[in-house]
C-alpha cells in the first residue's frame, strides 16, 4: 500500500483550519487514508466499522474489530489501537469512550453522514448527548484532491497495468468468443498486472455495448461487433479506471465517423486541463465539443478525480468550480450510448502537472477505432 505521509499532512491542515475538535474517518475510503492500513472487510461487511479518531490536539486512535487488530498493529502508523468484539460490543460504544477519554464528550465532532448508518448515528448521539456532530466529508475530500508523490506512483502504475490488461484481452479476441468468458479473461489480466482485486469489469459486445453497466451475457462476438470496455482494479487500495472501444474486423464508415468525433471531443477536453482552469470550464469544453460533433450529450460530468474512491473531488462537472492544481489525478471519459444498439467509450488517466495535462494511459492508440 502507498505510504501516506503526504496525505496526513494535507488532512492535518484541513483539521487545523476547521472548527472541529476532532474528525472521525469511517468509510472504506477515508479510514485507510487516515490510518495507513487497508481492510477489505470494510467494503464487504459494512457493519464491521474501522474508525479513525483524529483530534485537533493529541494523538489519534484506531478502532477495529478484534479479528483485524493484530494486522492493524503491524501495518498502521497509529499506536493507540482499540479492538471491539463484533456482536458483543458496538464500535460506537468504543468511539464514545475514546472521545470521552480525549475530553471531547461535549466537543464538535466531524463524521461521515453519507456512510454511517442511521442506527449507528442514533447510538452515537445517545452516548454523547452534549456533543455536536457535523459532516466533515468536505475536509476529507479537500485533503484527498491533490495526490502525494507516493499516491501518484500507485495511480500511474494502476492505470498503465489496466490499459495493458485491456490490450492483451483485446488482442486475443476472435469470432465466436463469449462475452462472459472475455470478462473473466480481462479480470485475470488485471490481477496479473498487480491488482489485489478487480474493481469492475464491463466488457460489452454488440447490442450490449449500448448499456453503461450491464451484466455479462453468453453472446458470441461476430465480425462488425463493437467491443466497449470500462474496467478497473484495486491497486494498493487505489482504483484504476480505463475505457476503450474497438470493433472485430473492419469498421464501417459510420462506426469510424462516430468514434472519430468522440475522440476529438476527448482530446480537446484533456488539452484544456491546465493548472488554474476550473473543473466546470473543462466540462464546458466537453459540452461544446459534443455540440460541434453533433453528438447528443446528456451526462452530468466529463471526468472525475480518482483515488481511494472511483469518483473523487474534483468532478469535471458544471457545478464543480474547483481550480485544477498540479498533483490532481483524473479519469477523463468521453462516451455515447444507444441502449440495446451500440456504445463508444474512451477513458484515460490524466495527471495535472505544472506544465499541463500528462496523459498516463498512452500505450494503446486511441486516435482511431481499433480493428481487432
Amino acid at each position: 500500500m502507498a505510504r501516506v505521509e503526504g496525505n496526513l499532512d494535507a488532512l492535518r491542515r484541513e483539521i487545523e483550519n476547521s472548527d472541529f475538535d476532532a474528525v472521525v474517518a469511517m468509510s472504506p475510503e477515508n479510514s485507510p487514508y487516515a490510518s495507513g492500513v487497508l481492510l477489505w472487510t470494510q467494503r464487504s461487511i459494512r457493519d464491521r466499522l474501522a474508525l479513525v479518531v483524529l483530534p485537533k490536539k493529541g494523538s489519534p486512535t484506531l478502532i477495529v474489530a478484534t479479528q483485524e487488530e493484530g494486522y492493524c498493529r503491524e501495518k498502521s502508523w497509529i499506536e493507540d489501537i482499540r479492538g471491539y468484539v463484533q456482536g458483543y460490543k458496538s464500535p460506537i460504544d468504543v468511539l464514545a469512550e475514546v472521545l470521552e477519554e480525549k475530553g471531547l464528550a461535549a466537543g464538535r465532532i466531524g463524521y461521515e453522514p453519507t456512510y454511517l448508518s442511521v442506527d449507528y448515528y442514533e447510538q452515537l448521539v445517545a452516548a454523547l448527548p452534549e456533543a455536536q456532530f457535523e459532516s466533515s466529508e468536505s475536509q476529507f475530500a479537500c485533503a484527498r484532491m491533490v495526490k502525494s508523490e507516493s499516491e501518484i506512483e500507485v495511480l500511474k502504475r494502476a492505470a498503465v497495468a489496466t490499459e495493458r490488461a485491456l490490450m492483451v484481452t483485446y488482442s486475443a479476441i476472435k469470432p465466436g468468443d463469449v462475452e462472459s468468458e472475455l470478462v473473466a479473461r480481462l479480470g485475470s489480466e488485471i490481477l496479473r498486472g498487480g491488482a489485489e482485486l478487480p474493481a469492475f469489469l464491463y466488457l460489452t459486445i454488440g447490442p450490449n455495448s449500448g448499456h453503461a453497466h450491464p451484466d455479462p451475457t453468453d453472446y458470441r462476438i461476430q465480425p462488425g461487433d463493437l467491443v466497449k470496455t470500462d474496467c478497473g482494479g484495486y491497486f494498493s487500495g487505489y482504483y484504476s479506471d480505463v475505457a476503450r472501444t474497438a470493433v472485430l474486423g473492419k469498421a464501417t464508415e459510420e462506426q469510424k465517423s462516430i468514434y472519430r468525433r468522440i475522440y476529438q471531443v476527448h482530446e480537446a477536453t484533456i488539452k484544456s486541463m491546465t493548472p488554474g482552469t476550473l473543473a466546470s470550464e473543462v466540462f464546458e469544453v466537453a459540452v461544446e465539443g459534443y455540440k460541434e460533433a453533433e453528438i447528443s450529450f446528456s451526462l452530468s460530468f466529463a471526468g472525475h478525480g480518482v483515488g481511494y474512491a472511483i469518483h473523487e473531488t474534483p468532478m469535471l462537472a458544471g457545478d464543480d468550480h474547483t481550480s485544477l492544481e498540479p498533483g490532481m489525478f483524473f479519469s477523463v471519459e468521453t462516451r455515447v450510448r444507444w441502449p440495446g444498439k451500440a456504445g463508444y467509450h474512451i477513458e484515460d488517466a490524466v495527471l495535472v502537472t505544472e506544465s499541463g495535462p500528462e496523459l498516463i494511459t498512452n500505450f494503446m492508440d486511441t486516435s482511431q477505432l481499433m480493428e481487432l
